[in-house]
């Protein structure tokens, strides 16, 4: 790969990551407005609301950009890409294998 080439490679990798943390924190925030699960009030009636919040949002927002720029990531295709597969046999070929039981387990 070229250089740019690979600037364009982390740049569309680094902007799908930023879309995936942004609905992540969406996401977190809905959670929090709707109140699943009581987690919303809960976090109101502490006395330290915002350790909670940030660890709340942060994990969403790592969770769900490591997923877009995963899915992302998989989704490139490769000029030498040739079709599935990587294997050469036959497709349903069964290959046999020896298998030992030992039958005096207690």
């Amino acid at each position: 790969m070229t250089k740019r080439a690979d600037r364009r490679l982390i740049g569309f990798l680094m902007w799908n990551a930023l879309g995936g943390a942004v609905l992540g924190v969406l996401f977190a925030a809905f959670l929090l407005y709707w109140d699943v699960a009581g987690i919303g009030s809960l976090i109101a009636a502490s006395d330290r609301p915002w350790p909670a919040i940030l660890l709340l949002f942060g994990g969403f927002a790592v969770t769900f950009g490591s997923a877009v720029c995963g899915t992302a990531m998989m989704g490139l295709s490769d000029d030498r890409d040739d079709g599935p597969g990587g294997g050469h046999r036959e497709p349903g070929q069964l290959i046999p294998i020896e298998l030992r039981i030992r039958r005096d387990r207690r």
